[in-house]
């Protein structure tokens, strides 16, 4: 599996294992990573997509400043 999000190219981090003793050795901290078809650019694709921009997708930007009173003065 790739260890890179195809859509915010976030990849593996590197940082140290602290024992009790606090010695220090290397670990990786690895991106979780999904296999994914999608819709990109109009065509069905398969991404490997990380779970952070999964969860993000599903959320709708709120609309702010004069678009937000257009749209809340539609709605009335």
């Amino acid at each position: 599996m790739a260890n890179r999000c195809d859509v915010c190219r976030r990849k593996p981090q590197y940082g140290h294992r602290v024992s009790h003793s606090t010695r220090r050795t290397n670990r990786r901290f690895l991106v979780n990573v999904q296999h994914k078809r999608m819709l990109v650019d109009g065509q069905m694709r398969h991404v490997y997509i990380c779970t952070r921009c999964l969860r993000t997708q599903v959320k709708v930007r709120k609309q702010r400043g004069k678009t937000a009173k257009a749209a809340a003065a539609n709605v009335g």
